[in-house]
């Protein structure tokens, strides 16, 4: 199994970064229209040699996350991502193995249904670059039905994969208090079937998952959990500090605390108000 050392290591950078003042978090759904590239590259071992194909499809993708961030306001320092679940469907991919000339080749046919990928329980947890957030090795659980069917093979099943895979997206913050994931990336991963269900003939059947989410986007509206927007630093008080990142963003979204999508005199006037107070 991976180290995941550095998810613990983040996911004290969060509770550290925001035990002070007031955090954030955002239901995201997949926006509608989002696609996947779904590729998988088959290899097959017999006894007569090894061969491999490749194929692709384009499947909708449907799904789900919630994002805990650092404080109330971005720009955010860290991010938490306690639940992510893809939902890709059903697609089917068709292979070309053995070809030899005159001969022709064997084909095989592989369905892949009900292709879920999500993160495990404990969830994942990272601190930014930019607007990137990078998970490294966060514990996804893929699971799937299939159906291979051809010349070569003939099985079925159901499949769970737990593994470690990479994963990483930017995050945008737009008017109000509208959040969204874009640019998404995941980590290719590989599975295998059991060599019981294959033929004499074949030793094993390996396939490799490489799933293209570019053209994937999920929206959230950001709701705080307590503590004072205002508490810009998040160093529990509302006073100068707060002031000059107040100042420091004037005219950008940095200190919208009213969601007018920009800072100005109105969110001057309620970090006045909120002087002092302990948040």
């Amino acid at each position: 199994m991976r180290s995941t050392r550095f998810q613990f290591a983040s996911l004290s950078a969060i509770l550290i970064v925001s035990s002070a003042g007031a955090q954030s978090t955002a239901d995201f759904t997949v926006d509608k229209g989002s696609t996947a590239v779904l590729t998988l590259t088959v290899t097959v071992e017999t006894s007569i040699g090894t061969s491999e194909d490749t194929d692709s499809t384009t499947q909708s993708v449907s799904g789900f996350a919630t994002g805990n961030f650092d404080s109330s306001i971005p720009p955010f320092l860290a991010m938490e991502l306690p639940t992510l679940s893809f939902d890709l469907g059903s697609g089917s991919v068709n292979f070309e193995l053995f070809c030899i000339p005159f001969f022709g080749c064997q084909e095989l046919n592989v369905t892949v249904s009900n292709f879920v990928i999500q993160l495990g329980p404990d969830g994942a947890s990272t601190t930014f670059d930019g607007p990137l957030a990078f998970f490294p090795d966060a514990p996804f659980v893929s699971s799937f039905d299939y159906d291979v069917s051809g010349d070569l093979v003939e099985i079925s099943g159901s499949n769970v994969v737990p593994d470690f895979y990479s994963f990483g997206a930017e995050v945008f913050t737009g008017k109000g208090d509208s959040v969204s994931m874009d640019n998404l990336f995941l980590q290719s991963f590989t599975f295998g079937f059991d060599p019981k269900q294959l033929p004499d003939l074949v030793q094993s059947v390996e396939i490799l998952a490489q799933i293209d989410l570019s053209n994937t986007t999920l929206s959230g509206i950001l709701e705080s959990t307590g503590g004072c927007p205002e508490d810009m630093n998040g160093d529990g008080t509302v006073n100068g500090a707060d002031l000059g990142l107040l100042l420091a963003a004037w005219g950008t979204d940095g200190g919208d605390f009213n969601g007018d999508g920009t800072t100005n005199g109105a969110d001057l006037g309620l970090l006045l108000a909120a002087w002092g107070t302990d948040c």
